[in-house]
């Protein structure tokens, strides 16, 4: 445990001949937190954060689940924020489709039943990283704003310079012990050395949109106005304050509201299966949109905010290291692999503690060599930690997702063993476990192969159904009544529920073999018109 820092903490060693200790380079969530972070752990640390935006906008990012939850509340305290300025959220849930469904009262549909019992928001990033900053701002960091960085030279032991561009056009070279890359996407520091690794194997991309005037999911027009009907009773908790997943072959639709009113509406697809048609990314989504009837009965009286569309053509992406001798990276800025399942706030909070963990030690004077060996393996760990989830849990993931009974397997083991490896152990154990991802630590491949292994025997069975034109056929009328997850057994139960259908699968799978099903329907039964698959 770290020694008790005197109340009027002195200079820290080798400070003098530096202009600030840590320069962050992003002022949104990832680089507002680590200059948080610093100036409490560090009082006597000099920060300055460095942010080109004169306001944040929009941005993805908006559903936390329990890691990221638990970094936004516990170790930032920003309890009071949330609740008054967010929406609470109410888990996650999966809507299904075939060609009998025409409506969401017709769609199976998987998610609690039950109150969310682990605390999730559903996130204004625009609110939120104005609140961040103020934040830093007010607890000693330096703010920058409007101020880009236009150059920088790292110099290691010998500290970096880095040449900021304010908005009057002026430029000042500042001398900082430590360099911190929030600029997400952009990831300065890997960009600049080539460090970007693209990841061929999973090629999604995304378009998303604000909407106002989308349905509410617990208002009359969707759930009725008779509170004994069965759609209504079954479910105790908001459907509207879920992240709603509208699921096919090939891609899925996030609905997640937002405090404002407004509703974020995104499409991710995997490129080899789905090719959404359009001239514009915004046509693309809204044709996508109107061919699917769930989406569609949501969106018949919305408009898309003007100016607000989005698109990225590649989504994932590593990068070859995460931190050396007087420089590291954060969220985005240290890869991304996919927004399904919302892990791009965890993985933040992840970089965040970790790696202020090593700048904190390292301006304390830390001896350098023995810094470099703590390098080496948090650069081993932590990409050991991106791989191994991603070939557990995204690999061909998109071929799964949108049949009722291979998503809601892989929906309850994922989502029971994502608590048993990393939610339980930081409410339950010790809130320093949030600077250990899973996968991380030595011996993680005892939980890897059989992961990824569940996960292909899933993908197999989903390929296998689509073959037989069966793919989809419980897509309708299916609501089984799941209470949730919690910190308790429920995990436990809900992983259990998880093998046995997976076992139910494998079996219905096997049979497949001695008398061929009768296939549901036409060739691509949840598929949107007009979208056939791309050859792959």
């Amino acid at each position: 445990m770290d020694a008790p820092l005197p109340a009027t903490p002195a200079p820290l060693p080798g400070s003098a001949p530096f202009d600030y200790d840590v320069v962050v380079v992003g002022g949104a969530v990832s680089g507002t937190s680590t200059a948080i972070l610093l100036r409490r752990q560090l009082p006597s640390s000099r920060v300055l954060v460095v942010e080109k935006g004169e306001a944040f906008d929009w941005k993805v990012g908006e559903s936390t689940v329990e890691i990221s939850a638990y970094f936004l509340t516990r170790v930032l305290k920003l309890y009071d924020h949330l609740s008054r300025e967010q929406l609470p959220k109410q888990a996650f849930r999966y809507w299904f489709h075939n060609e009998k469904v025409t409506c969401l009262r017709e769609a199976s549909e998987v998610g609690p039943t039950q109150l969310a019992r682990t605390p999730s928001f559903q996130i204004d990033r625009a609110k939120l990283d104005e609140h961040l900053i103020a934040v830093a701002a007010a607890e000693g960091a330096e703010v920058w704003r409007p101020a880009k960085v236009v150059d920088f030279t790292l110099g290691g032991e010998a500290g970096n310079e880095v040449v900021v561009e304010k908005a009057d056009g002026t430029r000042a070279t500042v001398r900082c012990r430590w360099v911190v890359d929030a600029t997400g996407r952009q990831a300065l520091l890997a960009r600049k050395r080539g460090g970007i690794v693209p990841v061929e194997g999973h090629p999604t991309a995304s378009i998303w949109v604000r909407y106002r005037g989308v349905k509410d999911l617990d208002g009359p027009e969707v759930a009725g106005t008779d509170p004994s009907d069965p759609f209504v009773r079954k479910v105790v908790a908001s459907r509207r304050l879920a992240t709603n997943h509208f699921v096919g072959w090939g891609y899925w639709i996030w609905f997640i509201p937002l405090q404002g009113g407004e509703t974020s509406v995104g499409l991710v697809w995997d490129t080899r299966l789905v090719s959404p048609e359009g001239a514009t990314p915004l046509e693309k989504l809204t044709r996508f949109l109107d061919a699917n009837p769930l989406t569609r009965e949501l969106l018949e009286h919305a408009t898309p905010v003007d100016g607000d569309c989005r698109y990225y053509g590649h989504l994932p992406y590593f990068v070859d290291r995460f931190v050396g001798p007087g420089w590291t990276c954060v969220g985005d800025a240290g890869g991304f692999i996919d927004p399904f399942y919302s892990p791009g706030l965890d993985q933040m909070s992840f970089s965040v503690a970790s790696r202020v963990a090593l700048v904190k030690r390292a301006l304390m004077g830390a001896p350098a060599a023995d810094m470099e060996k703590e390098y080496e393996r948090h650069n081993r760990q932590y990409e050991r930690y991106l791989r191994f989830f991603f070939e557990s849990i995204y690999r061909d993931k998109y071929h799964l997702m949108g049949d009722y009974d291979t998503m809601t397997t892989a929906f309850l083991m994922d989502t029971g063993l994502y608590y048993l490896a990393a939610v339980h152990p930081v409410y339950r154990w010790s809130h320093e476990r949030i600077t250990v991802p899973p996968f991380s630590q030595d011996g993680s491949e005892v939980a890897f192969y059989p992961m990824r292994w569940y996960q292909r025997r899933l993908v197999s069975i989903a390929k296998r159904k689509k073959e037989l034109g069966v793919y989809g056929n419980h897509n309708a009328g299916r609501r089984p009544g799941f209470v949730g997850f919690s910190l308790r057994s429920a995990a436990w139960v809900m992983l259990f529920h998880g093998v046995l259908r997976w076992g139910k699968a494998e079996l219905a799978n096997a049979l497949t073999y001695v008398r061929r099903p009768r296939p549901i329907g036409g060739p691509q039964p949840v598929l949107p018109p007009k979208l056939a698959p791309t050859a792959g």
